[in-house]
């Protein structure tokens, strides 16, 4: 025996085949940015100090984290690479400061998820008087960029290096550079 439907189940079942198919095609079209649909936290914790060689030495442990949390419903962030930059502030010379760390990563979050990253511990030592050597730290850059390197966040603890994005991701590991972000090559400041 064939079943017959009637017309109004038909085409309720039809709008439910269209419901289905339009949701499916808006959450592929939902284009949130990074900086919109994440969450991003950066932990440096307080620098621990404790004596160094000489009796006015200090030596800075810094454990720096970086945390992600997706935000959106509908969007995943997947082939994202991230950057961490510490830098210090040399106690020679102010306009002068290192990339302490450069940590490297990977980004992918799946809806509603979290990611944390902890970065190797930075040490630091320096001496800011009598003998002034070494680099204090002084702060921090994230750069995030998507799949197609395209830069999608830049922050940092100090909002005139944000002015610079597109710079930021040069700055290498134990670089010198002046707060323009131009490298100096000898810098001469560093005893250890």
């Amino acid at each position: 025996m064939k079943q017959r439907y009637p017309a109004f189940i038909k085409m309720l079942m039809l709008a439910c085949i269209s419901l289905i198919a339009t949701l499916e095609a808006a959450a592929q079209e939902v284009k949130t940015p990074f900086f919109r649909g994440v969450k991003t936290e950066i932990i440096i914790g307080k620098p621990s100090k404790t004596e160094g060689g000489d009796f006015d030495d200090q030596l800075q442990v810094l454990k720096p984290r970086v945390k992600f949390t997706n935000m959106d419903n509908l969007q995943n962030y997947a082939g994202h690479k991230a950057s961490l930059i510490v830098i210090g502030e040399s106690t020679v010379d102010r306009k002068v400061f290192k990339v302490l760390l450069r940590h490297d990563f990977g980004v992918e979050l799946p809806l509603r998820q979290i990611l944390d990253e902890k970065a190797p511990d930075v040490k630091t030592q320096y001496d800011t008087t009598g003998a002034k050597f070494g680099f204090k730290y002084d702060g921090w850059i994230l750069v995030v960029k998507d799949a197609q390197g395209q830069l999608v966040l830049a922050k940092s603890s100090s909002p005139s290096l944000e002015k610079m994005p597109t710079q930021l991701d040069g700055l290498k590991q134990d670089g010198f550079y002046t707060r323009q972000l131009k490298a100096v090559e000898n810098p001469g400041l560093y005893r250890r």
